[in-house]
């Protein structure tokens, strides 16, 4: 779960840089919407993180509670021992109402060993719900959805192979197609950037990837 985290928020930090980049250059509404998006859902993920450590945090404390509970126990029945030799033990010949006396002390001390040890509960930690962003509109495929359905490897792939390794121009790129009507205007403009050699399996993979990018999107 904790990989699953830094690897969407390493892609959230990638795609803030260079929807920041476009913003500096060009700022719109649109992009200016996508970079508050981007940023509430980097923060999100952050929140979950810090949530997942202290989890472990807290099972790490509930081990040491139950760790010093079975100690105690142990000790107590160790001692309940002792005073069972002590009163099976010959007594010898006493008054009758020292006898009774003592008898008395001893019920009294069996009783204060037998109470059982109170065992806090750890305090249960309610993950509160994070409030649901607004939806910009139909027409407007935002980045994220796009960018997300790219693998991190993928991600690597892609820049390396399709686009010469110029991280830049690929998301440049995404971000663009990520906000056009149809999978055929997409296509049209990324042979405008890149060469489409479909030999490759870098450039299948990538229009497969559009192709369900759009289908969804309908």
């Amino acid at each position: 779960m904790k990989q699953k985290l830094l690897a969407d928020i390493e892609l959230d930090v990638h795609e803030l840089k260079y929807l920041m980049d476009s913003f500096t250059k060009e700022p719109t509404q649109t992009l200016s919407e996508l970079l508050k998006r981007s940023v509430a859902r980097m923060q999100g993920r952050l929140d979950e993180l810090s949530q997942e450590i202290d989890s472990v945090e807290l099972v790490s404390l509930s081990s040491f509670v139950v760790e010093e509970t079975v100690v105690k126990e142990n000790e107590i029945t160790a001692q309940e021992k002792d005073a069972s030799v002590i009163i099976q033990s010959p007594k010898p010949v006493i008054a009758a109402a020292a006898e009774e006396a003592a008898e008395e002390e001893a019920a009294e001390e069996e009783e204060e060993e037998e109470e059982e040890p109170v065992i806090e509960e750890a305090p249960v930690i309610i993950k509160k719900e994070e409030p649901k962003n607004a939806v910009l509109g139909e027409s407007i495929k935002l980045a994220a959805g796009l960018r997300h359905s790219i693998s991190l490897n993928d991600s690597f792939r892609f820049s390396r192979e399709l686009f010469k390794g110029d991280t830049d121009l690929m998301n440049r790129v995404i971000e663009q197609i990520s906000v056009m009507g149809s999978y055929k205007t997409a296509v049209a403009f990324l042979s405008s950037k890149v060469e489409i050699d479909e030999e490759k399996d870098a450039v299948v993979d990538f229009l497969e990837l559009l192709k369900k990018y759009f289908n969804q999107s309908a």
